[in-house]
């Protein structure tokens, strides 16, 4: 296979070369008259074009954590209900989402209490969202007591951290930020018992205070305002500083609720909190969900411009950090998935969701921004893995991005087309059997008939991961180039092979699928 991928790169060199100067208007007559001479209706070809020179490289490069997951807080407050922290599968189907965080947080970490004593063990078995809802996102104001306070106790606490240590994840935790003194200033004592106990056990950890602090008068019935957060903020950062293990350890924050231009409380208060706090904060964080759960139906997962608010959001929350001075900082999107209210039952939990998730993945690096913490690893209706730990399609998804796609992302131009979205990045340094990176274009089609995909400059063979459902688009089966995915028994994976496909004269997306691409090119752009 090494020789025929190596004899198609050198004879496509020089076209490469060519094609990638040719101007629009070329351009446009190369597609015409491939579309006379095939016959292929120009509605059913998408043309890409990768910009593969030396003057940009990379385009743009995300955090090598920049796929990462969640575990809600509201799993603690249940007692960790059908989740054993010490189940070996469990710890297999985490690995292969390393290196990344292991975010510990969500709504209901803004009522946790650290007992380091465990004398004072208190849970709750009130059905509680695993994210704001819709008091948070649509700001309704909800009923304070259906959230009630908890404990996590040091066996707890411990247990969470050998987990993520034996998964190759760092831990991501949301402080407590509602303890607080009758002035409103917050009380730090809980947090500096929880921070004095991991430093004693060398607990590798980085810090968040608060979780979607501009809707605590929805969620809480209490206000924190935006200055005040960001003086928390920097107390926190003085308490991690006496603990050489913590003085570098990040702390990112305030993670508010997505940008809204008809209701803009969370971009005000972002501004806010980035004028008196962005040199405490080594991210800028915030949340984003496309709609709501209770309501959702089967077309929003497949609508192009539902995947577009994405795209919309981020240059609100970019436009917010530039005028607050804080470009210095990274973005990050600290929570997120498809519908908030614990996801849309039978849908964010099924193959449907695929689309959305890889998308959002692909907007998401192009954009530069550095980090996606996925919510949920366990527990709701967009989790990752079932109440039995089995994989759900989008954990497949992840564990095929995180094998192949790089951080560096590679300009790439498709030409225009609504149920096609195209993206480029570098592939991983280490590829199959081969150390050096090549390129990935990956991407989906949510047509229910399939598209052609030409590579402008390429037509030797490439790699190809196709994914596509078992009969239905709300099956949680997920199939690999025609096979279904599973695990053993003991939670072994598959072997995850592509098939060889020639890029010529078309590669081919099936209707309704995700598809990986990997191109055996040498580039400046993938330098080893």
């Amino acid at each position: 296979m090494g020789e025929t991928m190596n004899h198609h790169q050198s004879s496509t060199g020089a076209v490469l070369k060519f094609s990638f100067s040719i101007n629009l208007l070329l351009y446009t007559m190369v597609v015409l008259l491939t579309i006379v001479s095939t016959g292929t209706p120009p509605e059913q070809v998408v043309h890409v074009i990768l910009k593969l020179d030396e003057e940009n490289i990379p385009f743009r490069k995300t955090n090598n954590m920049f796929l990462s997951t969640a575990l809600d807080s509201v799993l603690i407050a249940h007692g960790f209900q059908n989740f054993n922290m010490s189940d070996p599968k469990l710890v297999k189907l985490m690995k292969p989402l390393a290196p990344g965080y292991l975010r510990i947080g969500g709504n209901m970490a803004d009522r946790l209490w650290f007992d380091p004593s465990g004398k004072f063990v208190s849970k709750t078995q009130q059905v509680i969202e695993s994210d704001g809802g819709a008091c948070a996102n649509e700001e309704i104001d909800c009923d304070v007591y259906d959230r009630p306070n908890f404990t996590m106790t040091a066996k707890e606490w411990t247990q969470l951290n050998s987990l993520a240590k034996k998964a190759g994840l760092t831990i991501l935790f949301d402080i407590n930020c509602l303890i607080r003194f009758p002035n409103g200033s917050w009380n730090s004592k809980n947090a500096e018992e929880l921070i004095k106990f991991s430093a004693d056990r060398n607990f590798s950890i980085i810090w968040q205070l608060g979780n979607e602090p501009n809707a605590f008068r929805h969620v809480f019935d209490y206000e924190v305002n935006a200055t005040q957060l960001a003086k928390d903020f920097a107390k926190l950062r003085s308490i991690l500083n006496r603990y050489p293990i913590y003085r570098k350890s990040e702390l990112v924050g305030p993670d508010t609720t997505r940008p809204i231009i008809k209701r803009n409380a969370s971009m005000a208060y972002l501004h806010e909190f980035l004028l008196h706090g962005k040199n405490v904060i080594n991210a800028v964080t915030w949340h984003q969900y496309y709609f709501n759960g209770r309501n959702a139906s089967i077309s929003q997962f497949l609508d192009p411009e539902v995947f577009n608010l994405l795209q919309t959001q981020i240059g609100y929350i970019k436009d917010i950090v530039k005028s607050a001075g804080a470009t210095s900082k990274p973005i990050w999107l600290g929570e997120t998935s498809s519908a908030y209210g614990g996801g849309a039952p039978g849908l964010s939990n099924s193959f449907v969701a695929t689309f959305m998730w890889l998308d959002k993945l692909g907007i998401a690096a192009r954009n530069g921004l550095d980090v996606v913490v996925r919510q949920t690893l366990f527990g709701s209706n967009y989790s990752l893995l079932d109440e039995n730990l089995q994989p759900l399609p989008d954990w497949w998804v992840s564990v095929i991005y995180k094998r192949i796609v790089d951080s560096r992302v590679i300009p790439c131009y498709p030409t225009s087309s609504t149920t096609v979205r195209i993206y480029c990045h570098c592939t991983k340094k280490r590829i199959f059997s081969f150390y050096s990176p090549f390129v990935v274009v990956f991407g989906l089609n949510v047509k229910k008939s399939p598209m052609q995909i030409k590579i402008q400059g390429y037509q030797g063979y490439v790699w190809e991961y196709s994914l596509t459902s078992k009969g239905s688009l709300v099956s949680k089966d997920i199939l690999l180039n025609g096979e279904k995915l599973s695990l053993a028994n003991d939670g072994t994976l598959p072997d995850l092979d592509p098939v060889l496909v020639n890029a010529h004269p078309y590669l081919q997306m099936r209707p309704y699928s995700l598809t990986f691409w990997i191109i055996p090119l040498h580039t400046s752009s993938c330098p080893i």
